[in-house]
């Protein structure tokens, strides 16, 4: 386990040497944004910061980036969804516009549920090595238990129920999860096969748009395939959906 934590690490910092030597992190050769917000949600035990070189470029490249408001991804999945939704609608009524919510691991499976739960101001729904179904068996066996040993602490300190966060749980987050279509042209997930996380196969989503990078699953926040995926991806929605005079923001 020591050994695969080791190797993680050295990816993520592979890819971010890479992206620094990159044109695209200058946001040179890639489509420019024309100030619409886009929305990025940290993965699993994971916080805002992780996403602070995305959001950087963003910005860099002609988008209003937004952090997540999340320092610690832990914890109920459906408050979080709450959570997020309002976080959505708040930055739609701000900027006027339909916003882009790009999620790394569980935040891309977060990402997904807002998408389909706040289709009038979301415009596009873009994961970062997210199983769609977001079961323990979508994680490596090498993994698993790690994971669910965290979430075990956490459900001892808050008093949650053992089947918190899975699709046994009787909140009904689950059903925000089941595989299907958000909406046509809105979803896409972005994918490696030597994801040593999650299993790449459960990333893939039969009604979206699914993109092979290299790679491993902590690096894919630096990953300069990715971000190059991203400029396509964002610039592919023109003007990222203004929002209808009728629609109706709730907080």
């Amino acid at each position: 386990m020591l050994l695969d934590l080791t190797a993680a690490s050295l990816d993520y910092f592979d890819q971010l040497a890479a992206l620094l030597r990159d044109p695209v992190l200058y946001g040179r050769e890639v489509p420019r944004g024309d100030g619409a917000p886009v929305l990025l949600v940290p993965g699993y035990f994971a916080g805002d910061l992780a996403m602070l070189p995305m959001r950087r470029w963003l910005k860099r490249i002609g988008y209003q980036p937004y952090p997540s408001g999340i320092d610690l991804n832990l914890g109920c999945p459906r408050d979080r969804v709450e959570q997020l939704g309002r976080r959505t609608a708040g930055i739609a009524r701000e900027s006027g516009r339909r916003v882009a919510i790009i999620g790394h691991s569980l935040g891309g499976v977060l990402a997904r549920a807002v998408g389909r739960q706040r289709p009038a101001v979301v415009s596009r729904v873009i994961a970062l090595g997210a199983p769609i179904d977001h079961e323990w068996d979508s994680l490596h066996r090498r993994v698993a238990p790690i994971m669910r040993s965290l979430a075990g602490v956490w459900q001892t300190l808050a008093g949650a129920p053992p089947d918190c966060g899975t699709a046994s749980c009787a909140c009904g987050f689950a059903r925000s999860l089941m595989p299907g279509p958000i909406r046509a042209g809105v979803f896409s997930s972005i994918y490696t096969r030597q994801d040593d996380v999650v299993d790449w196969r459960a990333c893939r989503d039969p009604h979206g748009g699914n993109h092979e990078v290299r790679g491993r699953h902590l690096g894919l926040p630096v990953n300069r395939e990715v971000y190059r995926l991203l400029a396509a991806l964002l610039a592919g929605r023109a003007g990222l959906g203004a929002l209808d005079a009728t629609t109706e923001l709730v907080a």
